[in-house]
């Protein structure tokens, strides 16, 4: 069994930033409540972060190259999932006093995806 040192570090970020929307989309619920179709972006997007923090820390002592590379694609659709929210909740909120948090998730989510392949 191999040590796959990238693969580890990609999921170290993977966790950190998992983090931080998990925490950063929880607090910025609260203040878009007003109307229940402006928070499920943020609501899908903490679920969603949530998750992957949970299959991560159930897989983490799989640290071989296949099986690294086997959960990074699992955590690359967690991702691709989130964007799919996030884009929605640019077109729900656009033009409302809700819109502002949602171009610099999408552009930290895109980091994030592209934290997969390079």
């Amino acid at each position: 069994m191999a040590l796959d040192v990238k693969g580890l570090a990609r999921r170290r970020v993977f966790v950190f930033i998992a983090l931080f929307l998990l925490i950063a989309m929880l607090l910025d619920t609260g203040g878009e409540l007003n109307a229940p179709t402006h928070a499920i972006d943020e609501i899908g997007i903490a679920v969603l972060s949530f998750l992957m923090l949970l299959y991560i820390a159930i897989v983490r002592k799989d640290t071989s190259s296949r099986s690294l590379a086997a959960q990074r694609i699992v955590i690359v659709i967690f991702i691709l999932l989130m964007i799919a929210f996030q884009i929605y909740g640019i077109f729900a909120e656009l033009g409302t006093e809700d819109f502002g948090n949602e171009i610099p998730v999408l552009i930290g989510l895109i980091l994030m995806l592209l934290n997969g392949f390079v």
